[in-house]
């Protein structure tokens, strides 16, 4: 049992050495409607019902927090259209014999929300969407929260892995500073890496990675090409694209914020 143990314990690093070293990094992403910051924004209820007013309220709750739009005014309006709570009630027999029978009870309980946002009589923005919970609970701030994600520019975090040649622990080290935020070190330790390891792809597309923190796309798309040119792959081809829908995104961004 000791030895299964220990060699159980030997195969953790190796596996996660195959899957490759994970790195955060975030991007800008506009939101759905091109509205600058301090646009006006006001939130109608077009029927007023129960479920409309508390949404109502989720949203501008939501909102606040922001500071993209100016809460209040004509400018733009966001019509809740329709928001309705339906709940089904089921009832479950569960029986061992005649005489010991159990009866329980479970609620399904949905929101059905439609939305749309006009600016001066022009349709920006419309969503349909349901939410279901397994209570008696309907949860308005969930809702509210994935509305608001695409009417305000926001900060997305994503991750990308760096899978090492074998033996290569510079680049190892070089994505483990990176994947701690330091850059610097990560940067260092790859281009040294490469003195011994030059044909490692790797160290080329964390090298890419690294610039596109800095975002400086047009150095990291150099990298990636390096990368594919040693070893064509869809991941380098792709880290390119990426690049170049994740600059416009973040222009855009930019520039519905102000900057």
């Amino acid at each position: 049992m000791n030895r299964l143990f220990s060699l159980i314990l030997m195969a953790i690093p190796m596996l996660l050495c195959s899957c490759g070293i994970q790195i955060q990094l975030h991007t800008l992403e506009p939101s759905q409607v091109n509205l600058q910051r301090g646009s006006s924004l006001r939130v109608v209820s077009v029927h007023g019902n129960y479920a409309s007013a508390h949404l109502e309220d989720a949203l501008y709750a939501r909102l606040a927090p922001e500071n993209f739009y100016t809460l209040g005014g004509e400018d733009s309006i966001l019509y809740i259209e329709r928001a309705h709570v339906h709940q089904e009630r089921y009832l479950t027999h569960t029986c061992q014999d005649m005489e010991h029978c159990h009866c329980s009870e479970s609620v399904e309980t949905t929101l059905h929300v439609t939305v749309q946002l006009e600016r001066r009589g022009n349709i920006l923005y419309r969503r349909t969407l349901s939410d279901t919970s397994y209570s008696d609970y309907v949860d308005y701030d969930d809702v509210a929260a994935e509305i608001v994600r695409d009417l305000v520019p926001r900060t997305v975090r994503y991750s990308v892995r760096i899978k090492p040649q074998e033996d290569n622990t510079l680049l190892e080290q070089a994505a483990q500073a990176c994947r701690l935020g330091d850059w610097a070190t990560g940067r260092a330790l790859a281009e040294s890496s490469l003195q011994t390891f030059p044909n490692d792809p790797e160290a080329y597309y964390l090298l890419g990675i690294i610039e596109r923190n800095n975002r400086n796309y047009p150095a990291s798309n150099q990298y990636f090409l390096k990368a594919a040119g040693i070893a064509p792959s869809a991941r380098y081809s792709e880290a390119i694209r990426d690049n170049t829908l994740m600059q416009a995104k973040e222009n855009l961004a930019i520039s519905q914020l102000g900057g």
